[in-house]
């Protein structure tokens, strides 16, 4: 069980200008730490979550990172922040700002982390990043920044632009809320539990493939039970986090300008993904890359897949890293 630390970063000034005087960031560690003469870690490699993620989300890919895994922790130190907006770390939710919390983009969350790793660790390079999801649009970030930083990228689930689907899907999702009563334009007392719910619902549906639904539920009883124990679970998100992280997304667009990338990367995603799909994100970001590889598998866990059947990439994620640094 990952136990959180924090850091705090003054001054943080944001790609829109504005600046927020303290951002805390919250992060975990693993595996073994080695360092030169100078007692600089040398052997770094950090995970970056998705949308609904933390610090803890690397946990779920123990069938890649863990002891004698693909990014083996006995060979490698692995850091896992949670992302700026999202609470653990500084967010609408955790900050006193309330609905007067600026918006901010991916590329903020990227710099945040950024400064977590150099400033707070002092490192100078990284081995590598892995990002899965939202996280991977990190990754991307970093690699278009801080082109000299990594060795590698590891891009799980991810793409350079979100589709026109998943634009539809994440705008509906914000007006869910908003439109809620309960709402009362971010200047609730009791988080929205209904708007919540129906978030809740919305994300679930979109997550998993159709053959997953299909084949996993004996009644429409069951399924319905289901989308309702689903929704009481995410009852604890706050409202106003979602829409700015949301936002963060929807404003996400790095097309064309990928060709820059030279890090060798590679591409890892499900074919029965309905967020990331192959025609629209995956095959497309593998194309925009230069020095770029893909394996994609077939889950029916759909989105889902990336995460909990990552083990079927596990050769080809160790292949990968073995050819790049031995």
């Amino acid at each position: 069980m990952l136990k959180p630390k924090y850091h705090t970063l003054k001054g943080f000034k944001l790609e829109s200008g504005e600046v927020l005087p303290e951002v805390k960031l919250e992060y975990a560690t693993q595996g073994s730490k080695e360092t030169d003469e100078e007692g600089t870690i040398t052997n770094a490699v950090l995970y970056l979550h998705g949308w609904s993620g933390d610090y803890t989300s690397v946990e779920n890919l123990s069938d890649v990172i863990a002891p004698g895994k693909a990014l083996d922790t006995n060979k490698f130190y692995l850091i896992s922040p949670t992302a700026l907006g999202s609470p653990g770390s500084t967010s609408p939710s955790t900050s006193q700002l309330g609905t007067e919390f600026p918006d901010y983009s991916i590329k903020d969350m990227a710099t945040a982390n950024y400064q977590l790793i150099t400033k707070k660790f002092g490192i100078k390079h990284l081995r590598g990043i892995m990002g899965t999801s939202m996280g991977g649009f990190q990754a991307l970030h970093w690699a278009l920044e801080f082109p000299d930083f990594m060795d590698f990228l590891l891009l799980n689930g991810t793409a350079q632009r979100i589709s026109n689907q998943m634009y539809g899907v994440y705008r509906l999702l914000i007006r869910i809320i908003e439109e809620d009563p309960a709402y009362d334009g971010g200047s609730y007392t009791k988080n929205p539990v209904r708007a919540m719910e129906k978030v809740s619902n919305l994300t679930f549906l979109w997550t998993f493939s159709p053959s997953y639904f299909q084949s996993n539920f004996n009644s429409r009883e069951d399924f319905t039970g289901l989308l309702d124990e689903m929704g009481e679970e995410a009852a604890h998100w706050d409202a106003k986090d979602i829409i700015w992280r949301t936002r963060a997304l929807l404003n996400y667009d790095l097309e064309g300008m990928l060709s820059m990338i030279e890090i060798p990367t590679l591409v890892t995603g499900n074919v029965q993904d309905q967020v990331v799909d192959p025609e629209t994100s995956l095959l497309p970001l593998y194309g925009a890359i230069k020095r770029c590889e893909i394996f994609l598998f077939d889950s029916p866990l759909g989105h889902y897949g990336c995460i909990k059947d990552i083990y079927m990439a596990e050769n080809t994620i160790k292949e990968f890293i073995d050819n790049i640094i031995g």
